[in-house]
């Protein structure tokens, strides 16, 4: 017994098809139909333009084949006038068998040629290339002829005709000679035989596609293809010369169509300056014949699909009606899990992303406190050495005005870990955005590795802003790491600033910042450059696309809160392929950047050696190299200091006379200092080199490369000391 109808199943059956079956179904028509009408469409253009181009092709074969074969028969014309030139025609029959040897050798050189005729101005022939003794021919009733004993100078083309003597088809190529007193004195001719333009044409158009003619300007057809029976000795019809035979052009083709049951596109070529004509014929019937073929084709395969696109959206329609009652009963158990779900993932990752959190702010926080005790013993030292020599020259408050300016920038490092640690608030004041570039970009380059260029532009207009200076040089290093990271082959990271007027649509959705005047400072990378559903996530904490343990994912996050903080803005773009580009917008300060107090002058204990020498000295920080300098002249040396290998080695290359090369390793400028000293020991061999490196990998000694390296950082006096060994050691060999 059947039971009574499920109501909720009886209410999806009755629910209206969603739009994309609906859409489907009417694809299943549309799309075969519109696929059909533009195949035909295609189709038709396609066959057009291929007739056209092939009809041009042709004709102009067609035209160069038949310049080709008059040319041929007027040069043998012109030999046969060399022949008998000065001879007088008994002259010539009485030498009869040897000018009918000569040609017969013409003739048999030449495919398109049936004989060779020599006839007196009477008509008579009086030499014949296929056949001796000359037989009694009179061609005075020829068309050709009568037209070049009344004047004609130029070639002349007889109309086909059966030969008398072969009963072969042939037309007639003959010139006039003349008489030393000008006078008309008989013809030469030659009888071109029409099949050999035929097996041309037919090997041009094996298919038979086309059809072909050569014609006389008052259109008469010496040859053509498919024959056309004895139609081809008719002359034409008055009125029936197509304009474009009449007067060819010499330009190109004239493509016209003509007929009256049938349409036909034939092109003309006119045949060099002679009054010939070439004709190549295509028919449009076969055009369509075969655009028909090909549309029926595609509407038999445009029905199949139509029809297996029907069955198909009919299945899907029946599956999608019995699967409807199942999902309305799985629905809330199924929103109920996945809820469920959400609330499970959600916690565990905020308890993920909390550990994480607090695990690397108690590690980078009791580093950061540690590294502050030192700085502040550094600091105090300083400030005891100031109060001692409070009465020192200029030279020694400059010293420690450099020993102060190293403790404060490693001062600005560590606040930028305690902020990032959370133990630390922002210190926002008024700075000058360029000055905090410039002198922040030799650590971006470092961080950038020797295989990328950094490139800085700043605006000299820049107004002040308002920031915490060792975050925003956090933030800028963290972006420069990761325009490093996305450059694995190296490239070019360009730091600009600028001057910005936010509006209100710009910081949509961003209630910490105010419209109004803001200056950005800009980080634009040539790597690989993000996908947008990366783009989307990439100041999400800890969402990352580098390999696991490359990289935390706090990078962005943390310059994305800090500069929201400041009631800043962030921008970001980028597509793969094209690099990335963020934008730091810090709002303008209204006040002056605050005057940094003047560093004070202590001068540490004087070194003294006895060497007296000059050392080139290339070091690329300014301030070590200026200390060092310093610290050498000190001691007694003469001292040139320069910035980068490439300077250092022009010097080299120069007279200046040096005692000794010391340089640090790890340069910009394309060469290392084990480069150069390598470079410096082939210009002069016996220039003692010492070497210096921050990087312990560096300093492990001249195993490999053969140089001494003294460890980052150096004692002054032990630099001093092994200068002067060294400067020693080579004055006593030199």
């Amino acid at each position: 017994m059947m039971g009574a109808a499920d109501p909720a199943r009886s209410g999806w059956l009755r629910t209206r098809l969603p739009m994309s079956l609906r859409l489907l179904l009417l694809a299943s028509l549309a799309v075969p139909l519109g696929f059909l009408l533009g195949s035909a469409w295609h189709d038709h253009r396609r066959l057009h333009a291929e007739a056209h181009a092939d009809l041009t092709r042709l004709s102009a074969i067609a035209r160069e084949h038949a310049l080709k074969v008059v040319e041929t028969n007027a040069l043998v014309l012109d030999h046969m006038a060399d022949r008998i030139r000065g001879l007088s025609w008994d002259e010539v029959e009485a030498r009869g068998q040897d000018i009918h040897r000569w040609l017969r050798g013409l003739d048999d050189g030449l495919a398109q040629i049936s004989s060779l005729h020599l006839a007196r101005p009477d008509g008579r022939v009086a030499a014949l290339s296929i056949a001796w003794p000359t037989p009694p021919l009179l061609i005075a009733d020829r068309a050709y002829f009568r037209r070049l004993r009344e004047g004609e100078q130029s070639l002349v083309f007889g109309e086909p005709m059966l030969a008398r003597l072969t009963g072969i088809v042939t037309f007639a190529i003959a010139r006039r000679r003349e008489g030393a007193d000008g006078q008309f004195d008989g013809v030469l001719l030659g009888s071109v035989l029409p099949g050999y333009f035929q097996a041309q044409w037919h090997a041009m158009d094996p298919e038979g596609q086309a059809s072909f003619a050569l014609l006389r300007t008052d259109g008469q057809v010496l040859a053509s293809h498919p024959s056309a029976g004895n139609g081809l000795f008719d002359p034409p019809e008055p009125g029936s010369v197509p304009e474009a035979v009449r007067h060819p052009s010499n330009t190109g083709p004239a493509i016209e169509r003509f007929g009256e049951r049938r349409e036909w596109l034939t092109a003309f070529r006119q045949v060099g300056e002679y009054p010939l004509v070439v004709s190549v014929t295509l028919s449009l019937d076969q055009i369509r014949a075969q655009w028909l073929t090909n549309t029926t084709w595609t509407a038999t395969f445009c029905l199949a699909v139509a029809l297996a696109l029907g069955f198909t959206t009919w299945l899907a329609i029946r599956r999608w009606r019995s699967e409807q009652a199942v999902l309305h009963r799985l629905s809330q158990s199924r929103d109920e899990l996945s809820a469920e779900i959400l609330r499970r993932e959600a916690a565990e990752a905020g308890l993920l992303q909390s550990q994480r959190l607090e695990s690397l702010g108690r590690l980078t926080g009791g580093v950061a406190h540690d590294f502050n005790n030192l700085l502040t013993a550094i600091l105090g030292t300083v400030h005891l050495l100031e109060r001692h020599l409070g009465g020192a020259d200029e030279r020694t408050r400059k010293y420690l005005g450099l020993a102060r300016d190293a403790v404060q920038r490693g001062a600005r490092l560590n606040a930028s870990l305690l902020a990032f640690a959370r133990q630390q608030r922002l210190h926002a004041a008024s700075l000058d955005a360029n000055e905090l570039v410039r002198g922040f970009a030799p650590l971006i380059q470092r961080a950038l590795g020797e295989s990328a260029t950094l490139v800085v532009e700043a605006d000299p207009d820049l107004p002040p802003c308002r920031a915490d200076a060792a975050q925003l040089e956090a933030a800028l290093l963290n972006l420069a790491i990761n325009a490093r990271d996305a450059m694995p082959r190296g490239g070019t990271m360009t730091l600009s600033t600028r001057t910005a007027w936010l509006g209100a649509e710009r910081l949509a959705g961003n209630t910490d910042a105010k419209p109004g005047l803001h200056v950005a400072i800009a980080l634009r990378d040539t790597g690989t450059g993000m996908p947008p559903e990366v783009q989307e996530r990439a100041f999400e904490p800890f969402f990352t696309t580098k390999p696991l343990g490359k990289g935390t994912g706090l990078g962005l996050s943390q310059v994305f809160g800090f500069i929201r903080q400041l009631g800043g803005h962030v921008a970001i773009g980028s597509a793969p392929g094209e690099g990335t580009t963020v934008t730091l917008f810090l709002p303008a300060a209204a006040e002056a950047p605050a005057q940094e107090p003047g560093p004070s002058s202590v001068m540490p204990e004087r070194l003294r050696t006895v060497a007296r020498a000059t050392v080139l000295v290339v070091e690329d920080d300014e301030r070590v190299r200026e200390v060092t300098a310093e610290t050498l002249r000190d001691a007694g040396f003469r001292v040139i200091a320069v910035p980068d290998a490439p300077e250092a080695l022009a010097l080299l290359q120069g007279r200046e006379a040096f005692d000794l090369l010391f340089s640090d390793i790890v340069m910009p400028g394309g060469m290392t200092g084990i480069e150069l000293a390598q470079e410096a020991g082939h210009l002069r061999p016996l220039l003692p080199v010492l070497l210096a490196t921050g990087y312990a990998g560096l300093a492990e000694g001249p195993a490999e490369h053969g140089f001494e390296v003294l460890a980052k950082p150096y004692d002054q006096a032990a630099l001093v000391r092994r200068i002067a060994e060294l400067v020693t050691e080579r004055q006593r060999v030199a």
